[in-house]
């Protein structure tokens, strides 16, 4: 376990982060930012970085993921203009208003639980710290993945997006259930030397 790994996870998915909300701006010149071209400062960060942010934390005071404590963090520190989904707002909310975060997970999207990307774009910090653990990134992924998405495929994103290092792939094909997520993967594996065109399309 490595709390430094973790921290250091966390600057890069925040910079990447702040960065990327740069394309949402108005006035923004998406071919500027094609071009390498960085847009004046400051980079507001979202509710992926406010979310990740809790991850190390969570890790350094309890070493593990608890789900009703992470569930209690992310209600808590909820702030809406971060640029939360709908969904993942009211979720939030019905958890700070005392609803046990299964129940509140469980209503997104007509009782499925969220399948979006969030749990994906929060985890990284948690795969760094357990790099040297396979079972416990994928057990520790699960864990911080349901509290907001409950649906099979938002889980797999985060296990997907926490399994550490290179060469891993084959190894994440392991741990993935038949579905988009691990359908996604198989296809990123055929796109080493093609352009940033067809890996984009």
């Amino acid at each position: 376990m490595s709390l430094d790994l973790a921290r250091r996870s966390l600057d890069g998915l925040s910079v990447g982060d702040a960065l990327g909300a740069q394309h949402f701006v108005p006035g923004r010149s998406r071919s500027d930012l094609a071009a390498g071209v960085l847009p004046d400062g400051p980079w507001p960060w979202t509710d992926d970085t406010r979310m990740a942010c809790l991850l190390p934390a969570e890790l350094r005071e309890h070493g593990e993921v608890d789900q009703d404590r992470l569930a209690g963090e992310f209600a808590e520190r909820c702030d809406p203009y971060r640029g939360y989904g709908p969904g993942a707002v009211v979720v939030l909310h019905r958890i700070r208003d005392g609803v046990p975060w299964r129940e509140a997970a469980a209503t997104a999207y007509r009782g499925e639980g969220s399948c979006g990307n969030g749990a994906a774009m929060r985890v990284a910090p948690l795969g760094a710290f357990f790099a040297d653990d396979l079972d416990a990134v994928v057990t520790q992924a699960v864990r911080s993945a349901e509290v907001t998405h409950l649906h099979p495929e938002g889980v797999a994103g985060a296990v997907a997006v926490a399994v550490p290092g290179r060469g891993m792939v084959d190894a994440m094909l392991d741990l993935l259930d038949d579905g988009q997520v691990r359908r996604g993967v198989e296809d990123a594996r055929r796109l080493p030397g093609r352009t940033a065109a067809e890996a984009a399309y």
